[in-house]
């Protein structure tokens, strides 16, 4: 047996095994690629309220704390919309877990609430795709399962590019051919002429989803790692596993409107084409978090966002989490949601996750329909029964 016929095989059969679990991961994939929108679109009934005047997120989130002393805030957007209810996260019951709070941006009333765990109904619908998108649903194990997957799916897109390559010289000139639809071949073998030639021109797109997906399935267990080996993070992070715990304080606590304050000076003068999106509120490290993005976008462009910490009671900055600042390992750590998403760019890339997504589907289906066929046409008929029998 040849090199390029092993190549084949492994090509065709690796395909064949994976080819149900990356079709999960690609429709479901494909939807999740405008999950907000879509979530919008089946629960009008929490996302959208009437248009007017809206009010500072940090003052329409103290409204609703005045009306539910005992909730506690988890995050809040901080970017709010007419028409549209502003989304946060909070805990309504000790030792519950958080729940999505939606608010009307003119008064600060709740408009409606949902628990944050997968379901069918239409409330739930988009956590439950997220799952079974990233774990078939199964939790750990089928977090490392579709790892397994992406793997397989990084080594049959290498191994589909190279069985495209010519024997002959000069190697460019010889691929060529590969690169364009035949019409002679595509009307005696369409399947497999449309699986080569958008496979061809998917590649790149194939390799980077390939790639990140399995990053990030085997997060923890290897990417982090690897990543913060080879490129140290800064020393003195809060957040590290070695991080003292933070100084007991017996004063208040500042408003958010006061958190948002200090953070905007501070991004007028680092970083002043950046706005606000998101605030956070973290009692283990007492600290608040306000995180900024270009124009205030919620999208995650470019390596992510860039978030001040502030002390909940003195107010003074404790850290800046700018991946910028931690070198090539933070780098890679942060792009890779902003890669597979697609959302590094904005809208431009993620219409090509979107066109990959429906591509991958359609190179399983043009790769399992010949296959099967051949299969059929392999198998010895079926002896005619007689009328009697």
């Amino acid at each position: 047996m040849t090199l390029r016929r092993g190549l084949f095989l492994a090509h065709r059969y690796v395909g064949l095994g994976i080819a149900l679990f990356l079709m999960v991961a690609a429709v479901t994939g494909t939807l999740l690629t405008f999950r907000d929108r879509v979530d919008a679109v089946l629960n009008p009934g929490l996302f959208r309220v009437p248009a007017g005047p809206v009010r500072p997120a940090s003052e329409l989130v103290a409204r609703v704390l005045a009306d539910h002393p005992s909730w506690r805030v988890v995050r809040f957007a901080m970017q709010p919309h007419s028409g549209e209810a502003l989304r946060a996260v909070m805990v309504r019951t000790p030792d519950a877990a958080p729940d999505d709070v939606f608010i009307d941006p003119r008064d600060g009333g709740v408009t409606g609430t949902r628990t944050r765990q997968a379901g069918l109904d239409r409330a739930h619908a988009m956590q439950w795709l997220y799952d079974l998108h990233a774990t078939l649903a199964l939790g750990t194990a089928g977090r490392l399962f579709m790892g397994a997957i992406a793997t397989c799916w990084l080594g049959l897109t290498v191994i589909g590019l190279a069985i495209t390559l010519p024997r002959r010289r000069p190697l460019l000139a010889a691929w060529q051919p590969a690169w364009r639809l035949n019409r002679q071949t595509l009307g005696r073998r369409p399947w497999p002429e449309l699986h080569r030639v958008i496979g061809l021109w998917t590649i790149p797109f194939m390799i980077v989803m390939a790639l990140t997906s399995v990053a990030m399935n085997f997060f923890d267990e290897a990417f982090v790692p690897v990543a913060t080996f080879l490129s140290p993070p800064r020393a003195g992070s809060p957040f590290a596993d070695d991080a003292p715990p933070p100084a007991p304080h017996a004063g208040p606590l500042l408003r958010y409107a006061i958190a948002e304050a200090i953070a905007r000076t501070w991004a007028a003068h680092a970083h002043p084409d950046m706005l606000p999106v998101v605030l956070t509120d973290d009692p283990a490290r007492d600290l608040y978090g306000i995180s900024f993005a270009p124009g205030g976008t919620a999208l995650y462009t470019g390596f992510g966002r860039i978030t001040c910490h502030i002390d909940r009671h003195d107010g003074h900055i404790a850290w800046i989490d700018d991946p910028h600042l931690d070198g090539a390992g933070t780098l890679a750590i942060r792009a890779l949601y902003p890669l597979h998403s697609g959302q590094v760019a904005g809208w431009p890339t993620m219409a090509c996750v979107l066109a990959t997504g429906i591509a991958t589907g359609f190179m399983i289906v043009s790769g399992v329909l010949p296959w099967l066929r051949r299969q059929r046409s392999l198998s010895p008929a079926r002896p005619m029964r007689s009328p009697g029998k």
